[in-house]
């Protein structure tokens, strides 16, 4: 599935549309330029220079408990970037920390990577059954 199609879905389901890519493709520039990522890598994941494993999962139920589970202690508002390894800029929606399990266990399986704590963190969905953690340093 490519990122139209799922961000028609995420669109649908959350009823409203992605950034506007005026502001997405900038805000993302900006957040690779902090977690050391060249801006224009279609995988970020594998670009990032302190990204870290959380856990590798069998299948996307699993993924999403593993998910989950380092989502804890999020809180407010986060951001969904739909990556489906295309070139940038992605699809972007911020969205509220509880909504995102909910509306990740009615889509089929896409990647993705969701900013944490302002930017200073992101977790990112592999097509290796993957999650990794970038955690960018103080800048």
């Amino acid at each position: 599935m490519d990122d139209a199609d799922v961000a028609t879905l995420i669109a649908g389901r959350l009823g409203r549309e992605p950034w506007a890519p005026g502001i997405a493709g900038p805000w993302l520039d900006a957040l690779a330029h902090r977690h050391g990522i060249a801006p224009d890598r279609v995988l970020w994941w594998d670009g990032a220079p302190a990204t870290q494993v959380h856990a590798c999962y069998d299948d996307g139920m699993q993924g999403l408990a593993r998910l989950e589970e380092l989502l804890a202690p999020a809180q407010g508002e986060i951001q969904l970037i739909v990556s489906e390894e295309c070139a940038p800029p992605w699809p972007v929606w911020s969205l509220q920390a509880s909504e995102l399990l909910p509306l990740l266990g009615e889509l089929p399986f896409f990647e993705y990577a969701v900013v944490l704590e302002g930017g200073a963190t992101l977790v990112f969905d592999t097509h290796h059954n993957t999650l990794l953690v970038s955690r960018a340093r103080n800048r």
